[in-house]
């Protein structure tokens, strides 16, 4: 018996592993959760290939060129940005990157060998954690079932997004740090701890929240030595040093390839700025993020109540680090808002607070382990019960409703295997979300982007004079396009010698996407 609670935890982190496995398994060829992992296979298919730019260089002939520069290229703000002459998505280059030589190695499926491994880093992490806290078995076994199957991270190892590695860097910096709270921090944690964290951002923009609310504690603990925001207690210049060079570097080489410190991502939030603006969004983003956090990770209620009890009971007083944990969590949920675009699109709960599940978790099974020591059993019990709801609830969502596959994925899969068998080599889109979802068409295909008939008309004289009688339009059911048509069936050209006509027809359609086939003639 206690053999099985020793190797209980280990157990459901195999089981984890297991169900990762089967959601990676569970997502189609050539798919993405979203359109955003399309721009980034792009990228990390260009540098797999040996071309190491980090501008989007896709190779077609001088007039594709000529089409895009006035208006027609497939991707637009706030999604990609023309800088110096140069398309750049606006998403860091550094995931790309560190992807491409998976891709390079294992294709398509290579994409999810570093968003698996992180999520199972953190889950390791988690769980060594708890060990540093002496948590009994029976409290990290708990406290692993929600963090992997009662909560939004899981989900996030079967999706082409950066966002677990990030998590991954940040909350192995913070493990090390808290940890190792009852033995002097060395040169070595205090400089692996600093680079981890400044690693995060080099994936992910809002972990510079974290940064900005760990360099202030430090620096205020160190000044005025208060104990309960004091989260390091030696090295705290070595950490400093740490942290913020590893983020100055990003910073460098944002500024080399971009021309701007932040990146493309300056474009987004610190391009024309207004601070009327920017408060009105943060306010709005903060609860959707708030409402988001408490639908998809339930376990958030428990550690709230855990937090207030702790307020008015002496005996039930939190330790330090989980209390500076619970500060973390509160400034980084504060702060967030404020630097983030938007709030967050199409997602599988709020990904940018995601570096929230493992401390919130940390911090609702910190209280249940308080409960487990109190004498009085009814209590114990009671604790464990009002968690059991909220577990199940985030088990149903994260676990029972994840793993069924999405309707728009047969969708994406029809009209995938439409471009892939269609001889049509010129592809006309009515919004950029089609493009950034079907890249890998762009190895047969070429896009353009008309969201109007004055789109279609200027592509319709240039597709002409190169020869071109044929070409694909597709409209999605998320566009205005797909109940009202911008485009109509017939579309006059003004050419010389000849009039031509641009006539449109419906080839395919499904729930989510209407093909039509338009045709060049000369009247």
């Amino acid at each position: 018996m206690n053999k099985l609670k020793a190797t209980a935890p280990l157990l459901i982190i195999l089981s984890g592993v297991i169900f990762s496995l089967y959601l990676v398994w569970q997502v189609p060829d050539d798919i993405y959760f979203s359109g955003d992992g399309g721009l980034k296979a792009l990228l990390a298919k260009q540098l797999s290939s040996g071309n190491l730019r980090f501008d989007l260089d896709l190779q077609v002939p001088q007039w594709v060129h000529n089409l895009w520069n006035d208006g027609l290229y497939p991707f637009e703000a706030p999604f990609s940005y023309k800088i110096n002459n140069l398309y750049y998505i606006t998403f860091p280059f550094t995931f790309p990157l560190v992807t491409a030589p998976f891709y390079a190695i294992f294709g398509y499926r290579g994409f999810y060998i570093i968003p698996l491994v992180s999520t199972w880093i953190i889950w390791v992490n988690f769980y060594r954690l708890c060990q540093s806290f002496k948590f009994n078995q029976l409290i990290i076994s708990i406290g692993l079932i929600t963090l992997i199957f009662a909560s939004p991270l899981t989900m996030y190892s079967s999706m082409y997004w950066e966002h677990t590695l990030a998590v991954s860097l940040a909350f192995t910096g913070l493990v090390i740090i808290f940890a190792n709270r009852e033995k002097e921090f060395t040169n070595k944690e205090a400089i692996l701890s600093g680079i981890f964290i400044g690693l995060s951002v080099w994936f992910r923009p809002e972990f510079l929240a974290l940064v900005v609310i760990l360099v202030v504690l430090v620096v205020a603990s160190y000044l005025t030595k208060l104990n309960f925001i004091t989260i390091i207690q030696y090295k705290e210049i070595i950490f400093l040093v740490s942290l913020i060079s590893t983020i100055l570097c990003f910073f460098a080489m944002n500024a080399m390839i971009y021309g701007h410190p932040l990146g493309a991502h300056a474009f987004q939030v610190v391009e024309n700025f207004s601070l009327q603006k920017r408060i009105l969004k943060s306010i709005k983003f903060f609860n959707i993020l708030k409402n988001e956090l408490l639908k998809y990770f339930p376990i958030t209620y428990f550690a709230g109540v855990i937090f207030i009890i702790s307020l008015f009971r002496h005996d039930f007083k939190l330790k330090p680090a989980v209390n500076q944990i619970l500060l973390i969590s509160g400034l980084f949920l504060l702060i967030v808002p404020i630097l983030i675009p938007s709030d967050g699109g199409k997602q599988w709960g709020p990904r940018f607070l995601l570096i929230l599940v493992p401390l919130i978790n940390f911090i609702a099974i910190s209280g249940l382990d308080k409960t487990w020591k109190i004498k009085d059993l009814g209590i114990k019990y009671i604790s464990l019960g009002i968690l059991f709801v909220p577990l199940i609830l985030g088990f149903n969502l994260n676990t029972i409703t994840a793993a069924s596959p999405g309707k728009f994925r047969n969708d994406n899969i029809e009209v995938l295997n439409f471009l892939q068998k269609d001889s049509n080599k010129i592809v006309a889109v009515a919004n950029q979300y089609v493009g950034q979802s079907f890249e890998t068409a762009f190895k047969q295909k070429i896009f353009f982007l008309t969201k109007t008939p004055d789109d279609m008309r200027k592509l319709g004289l240039t597709l002409h004079e190169q020869g071109y009688k044929k070409f694909i339009y597709i409209c999605p059911g998320y566009d205005q396009c797909f109940s009202s048509p911008q485009i109509p069936e017939k579309l006059e050209l003004a050419a010389k010698p000849n009039n031509l006509t641009i006539q449109i027809k419906k080839i395919q359609e499904n729930q989510r996407y209407r093909i039509e086939e338009a045709t060049i003639t000369a009247q």
